[in-house]
């Protein structure tokens, strides 16, 4: 297990493969490396709509209910803990009616990846909606990271976000709140990433193929990589070169924190992108 230390505090520049989309970067040799692997318990059959600005409405796609596993040295990271289909459906009546469909629970998520919850050391949540947060209690022993932002807004959200934020779960867990950009082991680092919520960060993991970011806001491949003549060809309303998440609490930070991670990602990982929760590893 990890002895965990306190994080330290950075200013961090940060930062796709195929596609995901990828650019090479030089490499301190003697910062650790790290590979991610993408854990996918559920899906939905939906449209592409509520993950992309004004763009793409009605436009079929499966989105993917997923985290990732990091291992750094002895330490087991989880960056989310997602959410099962049928804790899905049961979140709220409302949810009965959409056809989830169950891929694993969370305990054979992580037996793919040699652990178990108990065996988890660190959680970093990007943000606190249910579909991110709803197995992390489940994690015993691990130190839980969260921007003290998104934890103060998810205990007394606008009214619009409630649904959202599952306060019989959130008000259990013992959060390790963070102030802004950190950094949280060698080579796995925070930034703020607000717009999507008020508090939402994103993770960024040195590789041995750059950094790569997971970006927090609820996004797919669609918000980073948008054709350059979408205004033309697509819809007057869309924007280039990315296109801010659908789901915003400020739609300006939305769209500048897509910017930021777009301009500094060597590979982007989006929450809800279905190709990379597919991926057997990252990169």
């Amino acid at each position: 297990m990890l002895n965990k230390n306190s994080v330290k505090s950075k200013k961090q520049s940060f930062s796709c493969e195929e596609a995901i989309t990828m650019k090479q970067s030089t490499k301190d040799k003697d910062m650790p490396v790290h590979t991610i692997t993408p854990l996918l318990l559920s899906k939905l059959p939906s449209e592409k709509g509520p993950m992309t600005y004004l763009v793409y409405h009605g436009q079929p796609v499966v989105r993917p209910y997923v985290f990732w596993h990091i291992r750094a040295g002895d330490a087991n990271v989880l960056v989310d803990t997602a959410i099962e289909a049928a804790d899905y459906k049961n979140y709220h009546p409302g949810f009965q009616r959409f056809p989830f469909e169950a891929v694993q629970t969370f305990e054979e998520a992580l037996a793919q990846v040699g652990c178990a919850p108990d065996a988890i050391d660190i959680i970093i949540q990007t943000h606190l909606h249910m579909d991110h947060i709803y197995n992390t209690l489940k994690c015993r022993n691990a130190k839980v990271y969260v921007q003290q932002e998104e934890l103060k807004f998810a205990l007394d959200p606008h009214p619009i976000f409630e649904i959202l934020y599952p306060r019989n779960i959130i008000e259990k867990i013992d959060f390790s709140p963070l102030w802004g950009d950190a950094t949280i082991l060698p080579g796995i680092d925070v930034f703020l990433a607000p717009g999507h919520t008020p508090g939402c960060q994103a993770v960024a993991v040195d590789t041995r193929r750059g950094k790569a970011v997971i970006t927090g806001c609820c996004t797919t491949m669609d918000n980073f990589d948008p054709p350059e003549d979408i205004k033309t060809k697509i819809s007057p309303f869309a924007t280039y070169p990315v296109i801010a998440p659908g789901i915003h609490t400020d739609l300006f930070q939305a769209y500048d924190s897509a910017l930021r991670i777009k301009r500094m990602a060597d590979i982007i990982i989006p929450m809800h992108d279905p190709e990379a929760a597919l991926k057997k590893r990252i990169p």
